[in-house]
């Protein structure tokens, strides 16, 4: 029989999944963070969970369909959510918006990060995070407010994905997917190189499963492309896996060349 490793269909899922749910996804398959959680598990530590960018620790064996991990995340975010203390009634261009966590679309965290309320939410295709003001209550009008320091860009970014987010149903129905691009595709693919470094798969082997016998019997060389791809995507996970999953969820979080408590752990087989 078959790894569970070498079937591709197993890691569709992964091919719709929001950048932090990837950054999950990695995270959970260092062997540092699976033995963190198991000495910690009886008593999480907030300063071991911070090591790997988390608020509290999570079950590894949790796929990202089934953990919401909160991640500390220390940048702040581009945009507010406050109190409207002026909302216009007559407004024609835009009816005033009222807050509702339960209107919202998607999957969604809410937690304090020591200066204010972080609002997190999660499609199948997006992120959103966003600063929630302590004054602002469910069914009150509210405003968006670009705190100083914040790019116009990204806050023109992240409050067209609430505003997709706040308009959409929000009973779990989702429109049809949008076709993965190569990015899905590739950190998919990575996933799959990873599960298969921890089963000692070969280079070959690893190739087999992601590009098909076929192809491997017809392609592969020792010095040939196809090799190269794989040897491409195995340092490209290791990386993702060793720490800069976090580049997934903020662009400029900075992620050091060698965290501390990350690495790369087991080496790939030649054939």
């Amino acid at each position: 029989m078959d790894a569970p490793w070498t079937c591709w269909a197993a890691y569709v899922y992964a091919l719709h999944l929001e950048p932090a749910s990837r950054a999950w996804e990695y995270l959970r398959r260092n062997p540092r963070y699976a033995r963190d959680w198991m000495r910690s598990r009886r008593g999480a530590s907030q300063r071991i969970a911070a090591r790997w960018g988390l608020v509290v620790l999570i079950d590894p064996r949790l796929d990202a369909r089934e953990a919401s991990p909160v991640w500390a995340i220390r940048a702040p975010a581009p945009v507010r959510l406050v109190r409207d203390e002026y909302p216009s009634a007559d407004r024609r261009e835009a009816p005033v918006d009222h807050f509702s966590i339960w209107h919202l679309a998607g999957r969604k965290s809410l937690f304090g990060d020591g200066a204010d309320l972080r609002l997190m939410l999660r499609s199948s295709r997006q992120g959103v995070q966003l600063h929630v003001a302590d004054s602002l209550c469910v069914g009150d009008p509210f405003a968006y407010q670009i705190p100083a320091g914040a790019t116009q860009d990204a806050a023109s970014r992240t409050v067209a994905a609430f505003h997709a987010l706040h308009s959409a149903p929000a009973d779990g129905r989702q429109g049809p997917a949008d076709r993965p691009g190569r990015t899905d595709l590739f950190h998919a693919r990575a996933l799959q190189v990873l599960d298969g470094l921890a089963a000692d798969a070969t280079q070959r082997e690893l190739a087999s499963a992601i590009f098909g016998h076929a192809t491997v019997a017809r392609s592969w060389r020792p010095d040939g492309a196809l090799r190269a791809q794989v040897r491409y995507l195995i340092r490209r996970a290791r990386a993702m896996m060793a720490g800069q999953y976090r580049s997934l969820l903020v662009t400029d979080w900075p992620v050091p060349a060698s965290p501390e408590g990350l690495g790369t752990e087991g080496t790939s087989h030649e054939v």
